[in-house]
């Protein structure tokens, strides 16, 4: 320091010193660390070099030892690599990143303790990212943000495939589409009215087919938010078919209906009433579409009330009597009734507490 060698780990001899002090490598001679004294305190300038002497991090420190101010960082080649701005170690402002050729592969801007606004892009400057702030914090967000009205942007993969488009304004996602390395569309997410759409597609023979679609109910989220109450969720098989498709009220399943790749109501499951009274009403159909089961539910999925199975045929084949939930919520099995397929009563059980059956006498040749 100022021509004459100094110990650092010795505060004896730093202390009340004012000038830059430099650390080399007793090996090579080479510039490792740079750092500026004032009165014996590391305060201002500090500079890090490689193993070659070659700068590599420049930055302020202020009397806590945090970064103050301009911050950067050097390529080998003593290009930008990134800038940024520091208070008390505190990202703020923008930062810059570079490539070594000093070609701009992202650019930021922190404020409120977060990144506010984000655009990365690839080797030809085409976007690969963007997040967008609720108010414009700089310059290059006007345009890709929608500051100045509604702007789709188009952004790419890192070797120049489409990869989605965004539709901004006044920083607010209103649409996005993504698509496949392929060039076929992925997933949507759009605005219907107030309510959020999301959808996923898959990719069939080349062609984009509609696999599931999520419907939240309006709730001031931002687009991509999948929290908050669903409306609607439907899902559909490769051929485009429908399978599945739910229904909410206030956030809870009302209504749920499956279907078979060929078109057949598989099942169908309304909710009637609500909190502990409320019944789950099921009917279950084969692939032909015929009834084969009928069923009424506690929320808890437990049977309650009657239970009736078909034969293929579409007669009764069984019935089932069960309790109404106990204080614990639990039934049980009370009486059965059973059926051959010509509709004659085979047997009219009462089930007793104990699991065992009492047979009704008579019955036999009745239809139902």
């Amino acid at each position: 320091m100022n021509g004459r060698p100094v110990n650092p780990s010795n505060g004896a001899e730093t202390a009340g010193l004012t000038g830059l002090l430099r650390c080399r490598d007793e090996d090579t001679g080479k510039l490792q660390r740079e750092q500026e004294l004032q009165n014996g305190k590391y305060l201002g300038l500090e500079r890090h070099y490689d193993r070659e002497g070659r700068l590599v991090r420049e930055r302020r420190v202020n009397e806590r030892g945090n970064s103050q101010g301009r911050v950067a960082e050097f390529w080998p080649s003593g290009q930008m690599r990134r800038e940024e701005f520091a208070e008390n170690g505190s990202t703020q402002g923008p930062v810059h990143r570079f490539s070594e050729q000093g070609r701009l592969e992202r650019l930021a801007f922190h404020g409120e303790g977060r990144e506010l606004f984000v655009t990365e892009y690839n080797a030809a400057g085409q976007p690969t990212r963007l997040m967008c702030p609720a108010a414009s914090v700089l310059p290059e967000d006007r345009r890709l943000c929608g500051f100045g009205g509604a702007a789709d942007t188009l952004l790419y993969t890192p070797s120049g495939g489409k990869a989605a488009q965004r539709r901004y304004e006044e920083g607010r996602l209103l649409a996005s589409t993504e698509w496949d390395e392929d060039g076929v569309v992925a997933a949507q997410m759009l605005f219907d009215g107030q309510r959020r759409v999301h959808r996923r597609y898959s990719a069939e023979g080349g062609k984009a087919v509609l696999r599931e679609e999520r419907i939240y109910e309006a709730n001031g989220r931002t687009l991509p938010d999948r929290r908050g109450a669903l409306a609607q969720a439907r899902r559909w098989g490769a051929s485009g078919q429908l399978t599945e498709q739910q229904t909410y009220a206030a956030g809870r399943e009302v209504l749920l209906e499956r279907w078979y790749l060929n078109g057949a109501l598989r099942e169908r499951s309304a909710v009637q009433g609500d909190g502990a009274q409320a019944r789950i009403r099921r009917e279950l159909h084969g692939d032909d579409g015929q009834l084969t089961q009928r069923e009424l539910l506690t929320p808890e999925q437990r049977p309650t009330g009657v239970q009736q199975f078909f034969h293929a045929n579409g007669r009764l084949a069984r019935e089932d009597t069960y309790s109404a939930p106990d204080a614990r919520g639990r039934t049980r099995l009370t009486a059965r009734k059973e059926w051959d397929e010509s509709g004659q009563l085979q047997a009219d059980d009462t089930i007793l507490e104990d699991g065992s059956r009492q047979r009704k006498a008579g019955g036999s040749g009745l239809s139902s």
